[in-house]
């Protein structure tokens, strides 16, 4: 596995350590230009001790923890960092990503839809519509796998053949809600999840909102259907503009006045209604409409169909 001992050797470090990622990945730079950071980490033992301050007692036990926590791993996990060809070119904030699935979607042009946990009747109608319509333009979904929305998007876009992302908030190895077992191993076989997260690290509550950081980095903008003020979604959509990408809302949520959150906003596309959600984002991102099946033959549609996943097999863990 391609990365594997590096990965192994960042993650002993982030564990010694007990420091933000930002501390960490300058100090594994730093050891980088003194020893081969692709070796195990015992035999280069003394350098990192000399680097980060730490005994080598507490290096060496740090690393046997993490080689521990890697053995899970599933067989078929990617690893990729910032000199890996599919690393997406925005994603600046972690050091290494975690990959199940098909990999080369990181290159394609990714629409991330969010909202809230609890959405109402007519929150999951139009997110339904607005998968199926970035889809037609080519564009791949990207969602965070969260119970609401998001699920309702991922779902969507597996039972119309979309191809989309899952960007977790737990390492691979993990299911969170543990309900989306099934759902994302589907994203994993039909599409591809993503963590930022090794599977040394113990889940914490604030790793969802850096969950949204890297999914913003890899989308091209943000779509929010639905959410509360102050929710995870509206957060993400701050990233986003932070990032100098666009978001975008639909005219229909942007007029109900129980949602104070839109307004702050005056930078977002306002998207008429949800059919007309993927021109709306081709027009904006200047994108050219990629290709479809169109002309695909009528026995080739069949076998298109036949690989859909249907959504009633997984529409009952939603809620």
């Amino acid at each position: 596995m391609e990365n594997y001992q590096k990965a192994l050797n960042y993650e002993s470090i982030v564990l010694a350590l007990n420091k933000a990622d930002s501390t960490c990945m300058k100090l594994f730079s730093e050891i980088g230009k003194l020893c081969n950071i692709e070796e195990e980490l015992p035999y280069n033992v003394n350098t990192y001790s000399q680097v980060l301050g730490v005994p080598t007692v507490a290096l060496n036990d740090a690393y046997l923890k993490c080689r521990n926590a890697f053995s899970k791993l599933p067989k078929q996990t990617v690893i990729i960092d910032s000199s890996s060809p599919n690393w997406p070119k925005d994603v600046n904030c972690v050091e290494f990503l975690y990959l199940l699935g098909d990999v080369s979607l990181l290159e394609k042009s990714g629409i991330c839809i969010v909202g809230t946990r609890s959405p109402s009747g007519r929150g999951i109608e139009l997110t339904r519509d607005v998968v199926e319509s970035i889809g037609k333009k080519g564009f791949v979904v990207v969602s965070g796998l969260a119970q609401g929305i998001d699920g309702v998007a991922h779902i969507q876009a597996l039972s119309k053949d979309v191809k989309t992302i899952a960007v977790i908030g737990t390492p691979l190895c993990d299911y969170y809600p543990p309900k989306h077992k099934m759902l994302q191993d589907l994203i994993a076989q039909h599409g591809l999840v993503v963590s930022q997260f090794a599977p040394s690290r113990e889940v914490q509550k604030y790793f969802f909102m850096q969950r949204n950081e890297v999914m913003s980095q890899i989308g091209k903008a943000s779509f929010v259907i639905e959410d509360r003020d102050g929710g995870g979604a509206v957060k993400q959509a701050t990233y986003s503009l932070k990032q100098g990408k666009k978001i975008f809302i639909l005219k229909e949520t942007l007029e109900n006045r129980t949602f104070l959150w839109p307004r702050q906003f005056t930078e977002a596309v306002i998207v008429k209604d949800a059919l007309s959600a993927g021109s709306a984002i081709s027009k904006a991102l200047s994108t050219p409409k990629v290709k479809t099946d169109a002309g695909t033959s009528e026995s080739g549609e069949k076998k298109k169909r036949a690989k859909r996943v249907r959504i009633e097999d997984v529409q009952p863990t939603l809620f």
